[in-house]
């Protein structure tokens, strides 16, 4: 875990908290359309995420529980986390020093585009897999 601060291109959002120096690496069609064409990079947040520039923060719900921010002033891609609930997973890039970074995990693999390789060492699981998993976070959080 280590304690980062970030901001968006503009500077106009500014993160600050605890994270894991794990990287995790989606491969899904959404994330794909998302970042222009390549996995979307996340790494997880590990304690309350302080943020500053809140008026420039614009929400995508791209599905029924997912929620995708970016700065609407530059366009910086932010976080992604379930609607309703803290952020969890928060861009790598925000952070000018993304020393002690590793990509530890690569989900949705079967979506991969051709061109890309599969990382060394990086866990790797399908959609079936990943979405196995959030069926039961999801049946844990009705219960």
């Amino acid at each position: 875990m280590t304690r980062r601060e970030g901001k968006c291109l503009c500077g106009a959002v500014q993160v600050k908290g605890d994270f894991e120096d794990a990287v995790t690496a989606c491969h899904c069609t959404m994330c794909q359309t998302w970042t222009g064409g390549g996995p979307l990079y996340a790494i997880r947040v590990k304690d309350d995420l302080q943020v500053t520039g809140e008026d420039a923060l614009q929400a995508h719900h791209a599905s029924d529980w997912g929620e995708r921010v970016f700065c609407k002033a530059c366009g910086t891609h932010l976080w992604w986390k379930m609607q309703g609930k803290p952020v969890a997973f928060v861009a790598p890039g925000l952070f000018a020093g993304q020393g002690g970074m590793t990509l530890t995990e690569e989900i949705f693999v079967d979506h991969r585009a051709g061109w890309i390789a599969q990382a060394e060492g990086a866990s790797q699981s399908t959609e079936a897999e990943e979405m196995a998993k959030f069926e039961a976070y999801m049946k844990g959080q009705n219960t």
